[in-house]
């Protein structure tokens, strides 16, 4: 079943018959039984070893100053000495400061150690060992860290508070932008859909700044991954809401743009017409 599942075994219509890889999967076997003994061996470690493998479970890998971090919120008396511990029982590899699981499965029997209801809970106290760095919104690397962990848990009712959410809102635009420098714009808006989730009731009225800006992001990246309903409802916010003309500016660049894209081109035309006369220069009507 396994070996199917991996596709390691396929059916060929043409020969009608099954086709596999010897090779493959005498190498999966081999691994699989490895796998197997490290995860009885996992199950016998120390509660704290046990523990601090159960973090970082929820990331896959971990490098050291991440760590640092992860030791304010005290889950283990000390994560570095835990994990040098699973490393000596080849439950982890280590390269220079990154910690990670030997294997896949390794992190989803680990993660599996985690009582379902104790998952979401673990992921938040997680995000907010990693804001406690009073420097966060200039750190791109924990900020993605961060929005990573909230996000997973950030739907269940009650979970956070007014104040969290409104920090992990900031953390979830850095993250999006640091996505976008990176080119991963499907990823990008992720954060910004998070972000825009997380704002307070009437965002319009209470954060408008910031709403402003998760809007104008989320449309930009929509936009470029193809996402025209998104485009289409983000720019209808923006311009019902916006406070000023030089508020909605950049939405209505955008939105002359998207209109091109869909062919519409002289309601294209109409937008850039507008905005050039709120500019002060005049065209003829003809």
């Amino acid at each position: 079943r396994s070996i199917i599942k991996r596709n390691m075994m396929t059916f060929s219509v043409k020969s009608r018959r099954w086709t596999w890889d010897d090779d493959s999967i005498d190498f999966h076997m081999i691994s699989e039984g490895v796998v197997e003994l490290l995860t009885r061996k996992l199950q016998q470690l120390p509660p704290d070893v046990i523990q601090a493998l159960k973090v970082m479970s929820c990331f896959g890998q971990i490098n050291v100053s991440t760590i640092q971090l992860l030791n304010l919120g005290q889950f283990v008396p000390d994560m570095v000495e835990s994990l040098d511990l699973a490393l000596k029982e080849g439950i982890v590899e280590k390269a220079g400061p990154l910690y990670a699981f030997s294997h896949d499965m390794l992190q989803e029997s680990t993660y599996a150690l985690i009582p379902t209801e104790e998952r979401s809970l673990l992921h938040k106290r997680i995000g907010k060992s990693l804001v406690q760095d009073p420097d966060i919104l200039n750190n791109n690397e924990l900020c993605t860290l961060a929005a990573d962990q909230i996000n997973i848990c950030k739907d269940i009712d009650g979970i956070l508070d007014p104040s969290e959410k409104a920090l992990f809102v900031r953390v979830n635009l850095r993250a999006g932008k640091n996505s976008i420098a990176a080119s991963s714009y499907e990823q990008a808006r992720g954060y910004f859909d998070a972000g825009i989730s997380l704002l307070a009731t009437n965002p319009w009225d209470k954060q408008y700044s910031l709403c402003l800006e998760l809007y104008e992001m989320s449309v930009i990246v929509s936009f470029i991954g193809g996402n025209v309903e998104t485009v289409s409802s983000r720019l209808s916010d923006i311009l019902s809401h916006a406070r000023s003309f030089d508020d909605a500016l950049n939405s209505r660049s955008l939105r002359a743009k998207f209109l091109a894209s869909q062919a519409q081109y002289a309601e294209a035309a109409s937008e850039l017409l507008y905005v050039l006369s709120k500019l002060g220069e005049e065209f003829p009507k003809e």
